[in-house]
């Protein structure tokens, strides 16, 4: 029923109405209907309407009649499957119920048309639109101004975006706030009492509920319902207050939000001593709220982290305490089964830990007594595989389902990694994004892994570090086994774990216990050059398979993903020429056939498309300077000295003065690309252009008492706006990297004064303990917050920078908190995404960067093990090993995201040679 197609509704109208010289067209999402001859508008009132995947049909069908009668475009969703995404609670807040947009070609249209759907689908359901204002209370029509075709704009991030036309003429952003926000001249189209007001909302300040519940401050907000933290004024307890929308999240079974939420209520007192108290549930306007005793402690998920990766040594969690809370867990579980409930969702997220160590269990709105019709909850990597294969409405399996969770959570208690795996099938089309069944494969892999057999692969390549890994792997193993019948049952977990106890002393497993499991344990051996060269081949094999026909006239040669898909396709971050970079790589180091072709192919696309842009951004990452770089890299690896005149051409026509001063959008990221060229030509006007971006550089560096900070303006049109990051992507350690470079070629002793203060103030910045050297993102977050550990905002890319400056001027004061930098990214690996930008792929490139200047330091073993770590995460495709891009589940090609960073890193690690991106390696 979820593939149900929607626009056999829109069909009919259209042949009722004898309309059928409408054009009618569909992409993945919409279906865009127009009349003839429509000249769709760049920008005006528009008008939305919602629905829920059971009244969509009616809704769509009474909502087209009236505007194929008026002649007015529209779109709508293309499925009940995208309905139910688009109403469920995961939905973003601002999109939330946009089924039906209409497109009416005036003001007074829109104002008739708004009368005419609302009296057509009066009394249908359908949730609220935040981001609009309803036609009346209750009305499943709004209105929001904003872009019909609007003018399409290539950012100064990169991204290209339809905008809409101030009165001035400036070209200014569609918002899409989660509250009605009209532009400030938008004249409001229709007269009475507002159904809500014209601007965003006001400062947070205390709201009562019921009369009695003080709300003091929002834990999250999502399109189902805010999660509030309150005060109790009948009892002066400190409460939390969870609220459910009108018809969000409902599916098939008109079960929305507000049922869900009463289910957990009844929950709660069934419940009673494992979950939450129950302290109230009430309505109001429309809404439904759980009030319910708050936990002082944090989540499992949190509580493990701190555990695994900030502990003082890098063995995990102690096994004592493993074991302890595995038998917790246990015992909690068995509770919920004997009470006649299966959970449905236990998570590392729904499981709260007292400070006194004590476990409670968290959002049980999914329990429910085996057998029961019910939608089935799923979290990826701790749901069974019968969950995962079933449907989504249908009884509840038994207790073994939840046995199956409980094992993957102790997976993720003993070794930090939750067991998510990237799906095995087929590759799909262009991008690769559709996974098949379980089947089987060709060419050299198994196709659809078993769960639990990813599950003992991961707890081998995680054992000979992390003894609770191999301590606990008997219990996971048989918790997580295929067959619900063979999974173990809580009372032999249990009896497990009490077999690891010393009698008398509860906390500690038996000296022999330990030696035996290790003894017994399948440390794996870790992957070497073999296995490397094979990701990196199969990994070539698809980024062929799957690039479009550069003479076809594509858009994009490889789709980037939602954000992606609007970046400058010639670009490094999510375009072309970041995995040009990296075929020439390969070519220069293997013996593989179609690689050289495909090389030239691609960049004669790139030289042709780079033309078309509106204008030249000086960024590395985003802008031109990178796609100059890679198109002068090829021309050189081919041969062609037509092509490397044009790719001159394109970087000297990079602006060397920009607001943003950073390495992948602005003045440094054109900086790195001059020197490149500089060192590549010998021509001067490089190298003095490359002055000029590091005089711009001096001139707006700010000093304060804290140090040296190159922010982005407040005023920029940039969502990195008034950002002061600390990070190489964005911040002062890649602003301090150029100078450095810029110093060595010119010996502007300016150059390396600023740079050394820019290490000073990165040193000063670190958080440093046993578990390595981190940053925040931005100067602005609280120390100790924000904490990251990659190339583009953490200590990857600041480690990258004070290696350099530490070898530049012999100040081993840099070398150390770069050492630093590299304990705590090899700590994180097995949490860490795949990615060149902030994963594993740029990690590695910065410890080969140590291996090469201390090489008697354990830094190549550790980008080994990085490596180990991306081919654990492999998904099999149509027999191809491949790595999963930076969301863990999809495989794309980007160089920075994708496949192209991991390629180059491989490469790297097996034949050494120049890091990506750096000019003068």
């Amino acid at each position: 029923m979820l593939t149900f197609p929607l626009h056999s509704v829109v069909r009919s109208v259209l042949a009722e109405l004898d309309a059928e010289d409408w054009t009618f067209e569909e992409d993945d999402t919409w279906c865009h209907v127009s009349p003839p001859a429509h000249r769709a508008r760049i920008q005006g009132w528009k008008l939305h309407v919602s629905a829920t995947p059971l009244s969509v049909p009616h809704v769509l069908h009474r909502a087209a009649e009236v505007l194929v009668a008026a002649g007015c475009a529209f779109k709508f969703a293309g499925s009940v499957r995208l309905v139910d995404e688009m109403t469920s609670a995961g939905c973003d807040r601002a999109q939330c119920g946009k089924i039906i947009t209409a497109y009416p070609r005036d003001d007074d249209r829109f104002r008739s048309l708004a009368e005419e759907l609302d009296a057509a689908t009066a009394g249908l359901p359908g949730p609220a639109i935040l981001s609009d204002r309803p036609y009346r209370k209750g009305s499943l029509v709004h209105y929001r101004y904003g872009a019909f075709l609007g003018k399409p704009v290539l950012t100064d991030d990169g991204s290209y975006e339809a905008r809409i036309e101030a009165p001035d003429g400036t070209l200014v952003t569609d918002h899409r706030t989660a509250w009605f926000a009209p532009p400030g001249w938008a004249v409001l189209p229709l007269d009475g009492p507002p159904g809500r007001a014209a601007k965003p909302p006001a400062e947070p300040g205390p709201v009562l509920l019921a009369d009695r519940f003080e709300v003091r401050e929002a834990i999250r907000h999502s399109a189902r319902g805010g999660v509030y933290r309150a005060l109790d004024r009948k009892t002066g307890r400190e409460v939390v207050v969870k609220q459910a929308r009108a018809h969000v999240g409902g599916g098939l079974t008109s079960e929305d939000a507000r049922a869900l939420l009463r289910r957990e209520a009844r929950n709660l007192s069934g419940l009673a001593g494992v979950c939450p108290e129950l302290v109230h549930e009430f309505d109001q306007d429309g809404h439904a709220f759980l009030v319910e005793g708050l936990v002082d402690g944090e989540p499992l998920a949190r509580w493990v982290r701190t555990r695994v990766v900030e502990a003082p040594d890098d063995g995990g969690m102690a096994p004592a305490e493993a074991v302890e809370v595995a038998r917790d867990l246990a015992r909690l579980l068995a509770e919920v089964h004997r009470r006649g409930l299966v959970h449905q969702d236990l998570t590392p997220n729904n499981v709260m830990v007292t400070p006194e160590w004590r476990l409670v269990l968290i959002d049980p709105e999914w329990a429910t007594a085996p057998g029961m019709w019910t939608t089935r909850a799923m979290t990826p990597g701790f749901a069974s595989p019968e969950q995962e294969a079933g449907p989504r409405y249908g009884p509840a399996f038994g207790p073994e389902s939840d046995l199956y969770s409980l094992g993957a959570v102790l997976c993720y208690l003993a070794t930090g990694v939750a067991p998510v795996f990237a799906a095995d099938g087929r590759a799909g089309g262009r991008g690769g994004e559709r996974a098949g069944g379980r089947g089987g494969g060709r060419g050299g892999g198994p196709v659809g892994r078993a769960h639990g057999e990813r599950i003992r692969r991961l707890l081998d390549a995680v054992a000979g570090e992390r003894p609770a890994a191999r301590l606990l792997a008997p219990a996971v193993l048989g918790l997580t086994r295929e067959d619900p019948a063979r999974r173990w049952s809580v009372g032999r977990v249990l009896d497990f774990l009490d077999g690891l106890r010393e009698p008398g002393r509860s906390r500690t497993p038996t000296t022999a216990a330990v030696s035996a499991t290790v003894a017994a344990a399948d440390v794996a051996r870790p992957p070497g050059r073999a296995e490397w060269l094979r990701l990196v081949d199969d990994g070539l094999t698809y980024v062929l398979r799957g690039m479009a026909d550069p003479a076809g006239g594509a858009e994009r040669l490889w789709p980037a993903g939602p954000f992606g898909d609007k970046a400058d396709p010639c670009a490094v971050q999510h375009g072309a020429a970041g995995v040009l970079a990296a075929l020439v790589r390969a070519d220069e180091l293997l013996d593989r056939a179609g690689l050289r072709d495909a090389i030239a192919r691609v960049a004669d696309w790139i030289d042709a498309r780079s033309a078309e842009a509106p204008r030249a951004l000086p960024g590395l990452y985003f802008g031109r300077s990178g796609t100059a770089w890679a198109l002068y890299d090829a021309a050189r690896h081919l041969g062609d000295t037509g092509l490397a005149d044009r790719a001159t051409g394109l970087a000297l026509s990079v602006p060397v003065s920009w607001p943003n001063p950073d390495v992948c959008h602005g003045v440094a990221g054109a900086g790195l690309a001059h020197l490149r060229f500089w060192h590549r030509t010998g021509r001067a006007e490089f190298l003095a252009r490359a002055g000029e971006c590091a005089d711009r550089l001096v001139a707006v560096a700010e000093t304060t008492s804290r140090g040296v900070w190159w922010p982005v303006p407040d005023d920029f049109d940039s969502a990195l706006a008034g950002a002061r990051h600390l990070g190489f992507a964005h911040g002062v350690a890649g602003v301090g990297a150029f100078l450095l470079y810029a110093a060595r070629e010119t010996g502007d002793r300016r150059y390396t004064d600023l740079a050394t203060a820019a290490g000073r103030t990165l040193v000063a910045e670190a958080e440093r303990g046993p578990w390595g050297a981190r940053w925040r993102s931005d100067a602005a977050q609280p120390p100790g917050t924000g904490l990251l550990y990659h190339w583009c905002s953490g200590s990857s890319g600041v480690g990258t920078f004070l290696l350099g400056l530490a070898l530049a001027t012999g100040d081993d004061s840099f070398l150390g908190p770069a050492r630093e930098a590299a304990v705590a990214v090899h700590r994180v690996r097995w949490s860490s995404p795949t990615a060149a930008c902030h994963g594993l792929a740029g990690d590695g490139e910065f410890l080969l960067d140590l291996a090469e200047a201390v090489p008697d330091g354990p830094y190549r073993r550790w980008a080994e093990d990085l490596a180990a770590v991306l081919h654990q995460r492999h998904t099999v495709r149509d027999g191809l090993l491949l790595i999963p891009d930076e969301t863990g589940s999809a495989v794309r090609a980007d160089h920075q995201t994708g496949l192209g960073g991991p390629i180059h890193f491989l490469l790297r690690l097996a034949h050494g040679g120049p890091r990506p991106w750096m000019p003068l390696s």
